[in-house]
């Protein structure tokens, strides 16, 4: 009984002292986190990132073939996650305590993780302590990364309708990406460039926005991609900063700038008739700043930029006439006046800010011109309110009447109104702006039938809904614009002060865009944007699936050409053998394709027409002398829509010469049953055969005398050929009565559809009677 009780305690204090032990294990077989990342306990949270990046890339399991480097990378990875966190860094100096004892508590269950939901390579390392991976800016509030973030409705809803003004640039990166830790400080430094010129930048998660990546076409990551003008341009080449600016700058078309010099300034400023202000920049520098193209590009709808090296021999007499230090960077504004500019900006640095704020305060002409909707909407800005509405004077004027345009002109630089934001001067052309200057003229012409007024004072109360009236004082000529001015100045002061409206008010069309490209070049353009889409979606294609889809697409294309050239000769070799039988066609229609060519049936055209014709329908209309031209010119009208038809042809049958003719194809249809003796030539005329003289059948269109009277002396020809199929019910009254020549091929087009759609009868016979022989 002692010995029992003493093994039993044995036992407990054995099994005591196993745990103890385990524990101990636990506790003190940790490795310091701090050494692990090879930092001090009081490194800060930077030395700390700037460590585990280090680590993580010299001990990662694919870069580093030391047996022990995935245990390594493991223990990294998790004293990160503790130290790099302030809170579980402040409870591991308290306690011991890290992150991954956490991880380890929690991811008990599917080895895998969840194949679904979140990082899909994090259920797998739960083998290796559920680490987590944190490059490419995941997880830092403070990363450049995380503060562009993007996702699929923002490049839809924004980025997409923006980069027609101002492109983007935007990085796909993901987790477990060791390039993108080696792009991130240079595509910060290169963001911190854009962000200072303003071009739009974006980054996302490949594997988190899948959707964006697979608009974007990305297979791989990192990958930096452009939008501009609504297309995708692709990063190639190594990651440099110098390399991403030049990337950046080629984005911008290449006549975005134009370069000048003393030479061609002058034919530069002289250009403004354009529509566009100009914009000369100066630079020591021969390549032109992204600084300058970003802005160039915003506003390339308002304004035409050039650009000046001032370090050049031939720009001497610029710099001289505009007074400008050649150390400089500047910016001169000018508009119809090319002497001088309106606005200048020189300094050594030149914010963007800067040179938006000038620039959009001298983006429009003196006199502008309302040369596309755009135009319209910039310089006549909706005002819904009376008291504060805003005044358009438009003046309409021809292309060639500079005239007028310079008088107004001359009035406008003196005019009290010159420099108040709530009226602006413009003028539209006559001749491109038509359905605006109609609508504009209806009520004037319920007036009076002829306006000679050519101003008129419009103000935009919401998109196209205006109130406008027009001055009595018309613009023609140079004593005019003192009357003008008065009635002008008057007019426009009492509109300001008061809410009063004005005297008409409309909806107005759009306005032509007289700044598009003609409708070829745009298909061209297109074009052009569709073969880039291949080449891009070629060139990111494995080679060797390259080579595989070309060698299918040339496989496929050789076996269609062997095949049609087979079958080419095949017919040759069949032609050869079996000469051809039949004769085409004679066109059924004159060369003008306005009229149908008519023939007469005649032994000499019965052969081409009927007997050896090819493929095909001929239709024969019968007439007498008599009736014949009201007869040829009705059936002409009525067969003019069905010349289009090359199997068809047109012809008339002469009563008087081969009603013989006519009376064997009847006989012949009825199996020479019935003799059909002493026709009247009167009761056949209007009468039209459909003949297909290859398969030796015809349909027949029958009047109504010609009805009644093979009705009463022929009983048994109707039921045999069908005839009157649809007049078993005719009104004997109707019958009788006299039918006009005019009205006898009233139901020939009903006619021509049941033939056409299969539902009206066929005649066949055994052979066609000989025209000759009658």
């Amino acid at each position: 009984m002692f010995q029992r009780t003493t093994m039993k305690t044995i036992r407990c204090k054995f099994i005591c002292l196993f745990i103890l032990s385990f524990v101990c294990i636990e506790i003190f077989g940790e490795e310091n986190l701090y050494d692990v990342l090879g930092v001090r306990k009081t490194a800060t949270q930077k030395e700390i990132k700037q460590a585990y990046k280090n680590q993580a890339m010299e001990w990662h399991p694919d870069k580093n073939k030391d047996p022990t480097a995935a245990d390594k990378f493991t223990k990294i990875n998790e004293a990160y996650e503790t130290l790099g966190d302030p809170e579980r860094r402040s409870q591991y100096d308290k306690f011991g305590y890290t992150s991954a004892k956490d991880h380890r508590q929690q991811s008990r269950g599917s080895p895998f993780g969840d194949p679904f939901h979140g990082d899909p390579f994090e259920g797998f390392f739960h083998n290796f302590h559920n680490f987590k991976f944190n490059f490419g800016g995941s997880g830092f509030t403070d990363s450049f990364i995380e503060k562009n973030e993007i996702n699929m409705r923002v490049y839809e809803t924004k980025i997409l309708p923006e980069s027609h003004q101002k492109p983007y640039i935007l990085y796909a990166y993901a987790e477990f990406c060791y390039e993108c830790v080696n792009l991130e400080p240079v595509l910060e430094r290169l963001f911190k460039e854009l962000e200072s010129v303003g071009i739009g930048m974006g980054t996302f998660h490949a594997g988190r926005v899948q959707r964006l990546a697979v608009e974007l076409k990305i297979s791989r990551v990192p990958r930096i991609v452009a939008v501009i003008n609504g297309r995708t341009s692709d990063f190639r080449g190594h990651v440099t900063l110098h390399n991403l600016r030049q990337f950046v700058r080629n984005l911008f078309p290449k006549t975005l700038i134009q370069p000048l010099n003393d030479e061609k300034l002058d034919k530069f400023l002289d250009g403004w008739e354009d529509n566009h202000m100009r914009g000369v920049f100066f630079s020591p520098k021969e390549e032109i700043s992204a600084m300058y193209l970003a802005p160039a590009f915003y506003y390339k709808s308002f304004v035409t930029f050039g650009h000046v090296n001032t370090n050049a021999d031939d720009v001497y007499k610029t710099l001289k006439r505009f007074n400008l230090h050649s150390g400089h960077k500047s910016l001169l504004m000018f508009n119809e006046d090319a002497q001088s500019p309106v606005a200048s900006l020189s300094m050594q640095q030149i914010s963007r800010s800067t040179i938006d704020e000038v620039i959009e305060a001298n983006k429009f002409l003196l006199l502008p011109r309302i040369s596309s909707q755009s135009y319209f909407e910039e310089l006549c800005p909706a005002e819904v309110k009376a008291k504060r509405k805003k005044l358009c004077i438009v003046l309409i004027s021809k292309k060639a009447e500079e005239s007028e345009r310079k008088k107004f002109r001359r009035y406008l630089r003196k005019s009290m109104f010159l420099n108040n934001e709530r009226v602006r001067f413009t003028y539209i052309y006559e001749e491109t702006q038509s359905n605006v200057i109609q609508t504009l003229n209806k009520n004037e012409d319920t007036e009076n039938k002829k306006t000679m007024k050519n101003v008129v004072i419009i103000w935009r109360v919401e998109r196209n809904h205006l109130s406008y009236e027009w001055l009595k004082n018309a613009l023609t000529k140079e004593e005019d614009i003192y009357n003008l001015r008065e009635e002008l100045e008057g007019r426009v002061q009492q509109l300001l002060n008061s809410d009063q409206s004005l005297a008409f008010k409309t909806i107005l069309p759009d306005f032509h865009n007289e700044h598009s490209l003609h409708l070829f070049i745009r298909i061209l353009h297109r074009f052009h944007n569709w073969g880039e889409r291949v080449l891009i979606f070629v060139t990111s294609m494995d080679p060797i699936t390259v080579l595989t889809v070309f060698m299918a697409f040339a496989m496929m294309f050789g076996i269609g050409y062997f095949m049609s050239a087979m079958a080419a000769i095949e017919e040759e070799q069949l032609r050869e053998k079996q000469p051809r039988q039949y004769k085409p066609r004679p066109p059924s229609r004159t060369p003008d394709q306005k009229r149908v060519n008519l023939y007469e049936l005649t032994p000499d055209s019965y052969d081409t027409l009927v007997l050896n014709s090819d493929a095909g329908l001929t239709m024969v209309v019968l007439i007498n002398d008599e009736s014949g031209s009201k007869l040829l010119s009705k059936f002409k009208d009525i067969v003019l829509p069905l010349t289009r038809y090359s199997g068809l042809s047109f012809s008339f049958l002469r009563l008087e010469s081969y009603i013989g003719w006519y009376q064997h194809l009847l006989e012949d249809s009825v199996g020479h049953k019935v003799r059909m003796e002493n026709i009247n030539i009167n009761n056949c005329i209007g009468t039209v055969l459909a003949l297909n003289g290859i398969r030796k059948y015809y349909y027949i269109y029958q009047p109504k005398k010609a009805r009644k009277w093979i009705r009463q002396n022929n009983k048994n020809v109707p039921s045999a050929i069908g005839m009157f199929d649809s007049d078993e019910n005719s009104d004997s009254d109707q019958d009788s009565r006299v039918i006009l020549v005019e009205e006898l091929l009233d139901g020939l087009l009903d006619w021509f559809d049941k033939v056409f759609d299969g539902s009206q009868r066929k005649i066949r016979i055994t052979a066609w009677p000989d025209l000759r022989a009658v």
